[in-house]
């Protein structure tokens, strides 16, 4: 008897706590269907359905899936008030499958309010200010609009910070509001902003000890008295930071201690150290195996010169070069260098051997980087079968100009550059000649999946005894950065024995297509044509290939193997760098 009392206990219990009670529900899934709207009004409507939230649960019940679906009808009106729809209305239909609930809604949005009336004002020392006066004139809400809340709010935002950034420090939106009549259709939005007094800059104090105040206050592009502007406070925080001087910059401007409407502004610096070495190592079938060894000394003394010194070697380049930095008027972009180096070159075709002194300025014109230079060159060449010494001085101009989105792998950009020197005999040269190059890279990305790079080489030169030219000043083509399908600088007129000697002229285009594949690779096609020569009428050499190009972190890594289609046998020539776009 007791047994059997136990079991019915058990029994009970189980019932009590296990078994399912009468009436509740199994869990469910919820499955959301919702039409009659799209875009960002279905968005927002997703996002406000608690029945959306709920949807994924695994513990849902009866009772709760028909009051999720039932609060619907709340919660879809005010989610597409941001957008203008102020009378919306809502069907819907809740139907099950087994364990699996589909909720359908269809969405009216009905007649949307629109802009009846706007009041509009700027009020203050701002109300002439012609920035200000063209938020008014061109406010994106006009009359007739379909309200959208998201524009009046950005509006606001904007309102304020171009009063800020403009110098109106106190500047504040006395009135803002929307005011909506459903019934009407209609709403009227005011907006009043009050600019107070335009304050201007005050002082500028550096809080360092390593560089002169007159050195540091090139940097600063406004004056004392000049409107107060954050864009030029962002500005010389730019110019700091790219002045390569300084590990940690801090622009502040203090109103705390401003004396009636000037705004004095402090600077606190961090030099950088003073030192750095850099050491590197490469390889590419034009240079074959390189190496690279450099010193910077970034202060020289507080007027902000600097020097850097560097030693790079190869089987067919190599070059030592100490080059001393005086910044100008405008540390940035305007500097004068003093350079002294060495170089030689061992090719197939040529082989030079020299040093140079040199000095160059260089400063912004427009958009374009100009550089005006004087060299000095001593060289001794070998060149096919003639060897030659010659003394040059060089004058020249170079005008320099680099767009892109970036530098590393642009999908967008370009490359431009011109260059004009020559040398007369009356001035401490061998030989009189005038030589003119110019090159071009341009890019330009094929939606998401590709790139086609352009790239043109042009040069001339006007000389009378070609045979007293260097060969660091004649023109070559064949390598990677220019026929590929040919070795380096092997291209151009020969002498009697079939020896090139390089040309007058040149003359080299490249096309290229480059399709992206995953993980940061991508394969190209190209074709180049083009040569080096004296005479307009000489044959121009043909390359043709394709190629594998990975985006490593340290630069575009480029793969090519290309054909001589100009060569009997068509002979194919694998080439391989290393280096950015532009």
């Amino acid at each position: 008897m007791p047994r059997r009392f136990i079991a019915i206990l058990w029994s009970l219990l189980f019932l009590m706590f296990c078994a399912p009670l009468p009436g509740a529900a199994e869990p469910a899934n919820i499955e959301v269907s919702i039409t009659g709207v799209e875009g960002a009004l279905l968005e927002n409507v997703r996002a406000a359905l608690s029945i959306e939230k709920y949807k994924n649960r695994t513990n849902l019940t009866e009772p709760l899936v028909k009051r999720l679906y039932e609060r619907a009808f709340q919660e879809v009106g005010p989610s597409l008030q941001p957008f203008g729809y102020y009378g919306p209305l809502l069907e819907g239909k809740l139907l099950r499958e087994g364990s699996l609930w589909r909720a359908r809604y269809t969405v009216f949005p009905g007649e949307p309010v629109r802009v009846s009336e706007l009041k509009l004002g700027i009020m203050g020392a701002g109300a002439d200010d012609e920035t200000l006066r063209d938020l008014v004139a061109g406010y994106p809400l006009r009359k007739g609009s379909v309200l959208d809340h998201a524009v009046y709010e950005k509006e606001k935002r904007r309102w304020q910070r171009l009063a800020l950034n403009g110098g109106y420090l106190d500047a504040e939106l006395t009135e803002h509001r929307i005011e909506v009549t459903p019934e009407k259709h209609a709403a009227v939005i005011t907006l009043h902003l009050e600019t107070g007094p335009r304050y201007r800059f005050g002082e500028v104090t550096f809080q360092q000890e390593k560089f002169s105040h007159e050195f540091l206050s090139r940097f600063v592009t406004f004056r004392r008295g000049d409107p107060y502007s954050q864009g030029s406070l962002f500005q010389l925080q730019n110019a700091l930071r790219d002045g390569n001087y300084f590990s940690e910059i801090e622009v502040r401007p203090r109103r705390d201690l401003a004396e009636g409407l000037e705004v004095p502004v402090e600077v606190k610096l961090v030099p950088r150290k003073r030192q750095q070495y850099t050491a590197g190592v490469g390889y590419g079938t034009d240079t074959g195996v390189r190496g690279s060894l450099g010193w910077d000394s970034r202060r020289i003394n507080r007027r902000g010169h600097q020097m850097s010194t560097e030693l790079r070697l190869s089987d067919v380049r190599s070059n030592f070069s100490t080059r001393y930095i005086v910044p100008l008027k405008n540390p940035l972009v305007e500097h004068r260098n003093y350079t002294a180096g060495w170089f030689r070159e061992n090719t197939d075709t040529s082989e030079s051997d020299g040093f140079s002194l040199g000095v160059s300025d260089h400063h912004l014109r427009g958009k374009w980087k100009e550089t005006v230079f004087v060299n000095y060159q001593r060289e001794d060449f070998t060149v096919g079968d003639e060897e030659g010494q010659s003394n040059l001085l060089l004058p020249g101009m170079s005008w320099t100009r680099i767009k892109a989105d970036d530098r590393v792998y642009a999908s967008r950009g370009y490359r431009a550059l011109l260059e004009i020197r020559g040398a007369h005999d009356a001035l401490l040269s061998d030989t009189s000649f005038l030589q003119c190059r110019l090159s071009f890279q341009y890019i330009r990305g094929v939606r998401d999946f590709g790139r086609i790079l352009l790239r043109g080489d042009a040069g001339t030169s006007l000389v009378s005894e070609f045979s007293e030219v260097p060969a660091s000043l004649r023109f070559f083509a064949g390598g990677d950065q220019s026929i590929r399908g040919y070795a380096y600088r092997s291209l151009g007129p020969t002498d009697d024995a079939g020896e090139v000697v390089g040309g007058k002229h040149l003359l080299v285009g490249s096309v290229e297509y480059e399709h992206k594949l995953p993980r940061k690779f991508s394969a190209a096609l190209f074709f180049d044509v083009g040569n080096a020569f004296d005479s307009p009428s000489e044959s121009y050499k043909q390359g043709v290939g394709f190629g594998l190009r990975w985006r490593s972190p340290v630069g575009l890594i480029r793969l090519d193997l290309a054909s001589a289609v100009s060569d009997s046998g068509n002979p194919w020539r694998l080439h391989f760098t290393l280096g950015p776009d532009l």
